[in-house]
């Protein structure tokens, strides 16, 4: 990740030099990255990791969760605490552990920060990054490398836009989308908010710290009465997500729909010398700067309104989920290790565990991001701002609860109930995603 951090303009010399040497020759490119070093380098990273290694945080998450489950139901793991359960009929304090919640959040976290320098090497495309691929330190080869760009441009399978706020605003990188377009007609320009995997990173955190409390509450057995506020303190980290979310998806907006007033003299660019190349290239490509200015305000922004998205993948819901889900797999083991009934495990797993900790919860963050979306816009004060931001928390809170006390009725009292309820939150997952 230490290429992100700093514009080689700010740079030392012998910094420069190191670059080149992590660059190798190729007749492609996988990817064309396209960045502002406006942007902060860490969520770029960021953002590439998730894109890149959500499944292979999911799989890291299944194989642990896997073995965890069957250490504990052979109760090979020590139980250093009990847990109520009252479930069909079955009532004992069964011996539990924390174990499945806490090796979760260490190879969730683990994961994201070290698949790139563990297997990253052996599976990602070849990329094109400006720092590397450039020369830095060379000037004849800079000169090249930058005269080159078209070409580049026209062998990369893939332009990767790490969309920021200032992104729009830098020359080179509406040089970099333009040129794209003329050089490689056929090529497939996928614009990425940098918020969305950062937001999801907040979520997962999050998660984190609402399952802590969680599981605080099931094993000082609170009452309804202790876990409504309890829960709701657990929820409270999202107040701050989502008034964030709103504030970034409203700057998506804005963004990209300041492309229809688009003017040459309000971009940036740091270098004059660059500022004068990109502007020849622009006329001899385009005719005049007129005209790449009709391209920018209508065909492009169309191109980059349909290739960016505000929408939560569900890979991306996926990862924000399996903390939670981990909590109710140590209650699982925990019925599997007191020796309860077949037909109790079976309505904890399919009607608590699938249907509400897993299949609400999707459907749950899903709510919470259509309506920050729907309602991202500032209103008339900072006071009705945050009003908004608290409207919607309040409304995750009571369909997240809603969820927990329909649930809890249902597979407690009845395995068959249990299993409507999760059968009706699995279709409300599809419908949410359009799986």
């Amino acid at each position: 990740g230490w290429l992100w951090k700093t514009s080689p303009i700010d740079m030392e010399e012998v910094e420069r030099q190191r670059l080149w040497g992590n660059s190798r020759p190729t007749e492609s490119f996988g990817l064309f990255l396209s960045h502002t070093w406006h942007a902060p380098g860490s969520w770029k990273v960021l953002s590439l990791r998730l894109q890149f290694g959500w499944h292979l945080v999911t799989l890291a998450w299944l194989l642990t969760m896997s073995l965890v489950v069957l250490l504990g139901s052979l109760r090979v793991l020590p139980m250093p605490t009990t847990l109520q359960q009252n479930l069909l009929g079955f009532s004992k304090a069964c011996p539990a552990g924390p174990w499945a919640f806490v090796s979760s959040c260490v190879v969730i976290f683990a994961t994201i920060y070290c698949w790139p320098s563990l297997i990253g090497r052996f599976q990602h495309p070849t990329c094109f990054l400006d720092i590397v691929s450039i020369s830095q330190s060379d000037t004849e080869l800079q000169v090249r490398g930058i005269y080159g760009l078209g070409g580049f441009l026209s062998i990369s399978k893939e332009l990767l836009v790490l969309l920021s706020p200032t992104y729009l605003s830098r020359l080179w990188c509406l040089f970099e989308l333009a040129a794209y377009r003329k050089a490689n007609p056929s090529g497939l320009i996928t614009v990425r908010p940098l918020f969305i995997e950062q937001q999801v990173f907040y979520l997962i955190i999050g998660a984190t710290f609402a399952s802590t409390i969680i599981w605080g509450i099931f094993a000082w057995r609170a009452g309804l009465n202790t876990s409504i506020p309890l829960t709701l303190l657990a929820l409270s980290p999202l107040l701050f997500i989502v008034h964030t979310n709103r504030k970034l998806m409203m700057e998506k907006h804005q963004t990209i729909s300041g492309l229809k007033k688009f003017n040459l003299a309000d971009v940036h660019c740091r270098l004059d010398k660059d500022r004068v190349f990109i502007l020849t290239a622009i006329s001899q490509w385009y005719g005049s700067e007129e005209s790449f200015v009709d391209y920018v305000k209508g065909p492009l922004h169309r191109e980059v309104v349909a290739a960016a998205t505000n929408r939560l993948p569900f890979h991306y819901a996926l990862l924000t989920v399996l903390i939670p889900y981990s909590v109710s797999l140590d209650v699982l083991v925990a019925l599997i290790g007191a020796g309860a009934p077949s037909e109790a495990i079976l309505s904890e797993l399919i009607g608590s565990g699938f249907g509400w900790v897993l299949c609400w919860q999707l459907v749950s963050a899903k709510l919470l991001w259509v309506l920050c979306d729907k309602l991202a816009a500032p209103r008339s004060s900072r006071v009705l701002d945050y009003l908004v931001s608290l409207l919607i928390f309040l409304a995750y809170f009571i369909f997240v609860f809603a969820g927990y006390v329909i649930s809890d009725l249902l597979y407690s009292t009845s395995m068959w109930a249990g299993f409507a309820f999760a059968g009706f939150a699995s279709l409300l997952v599809l419908l949410s995603y359009r799986l």
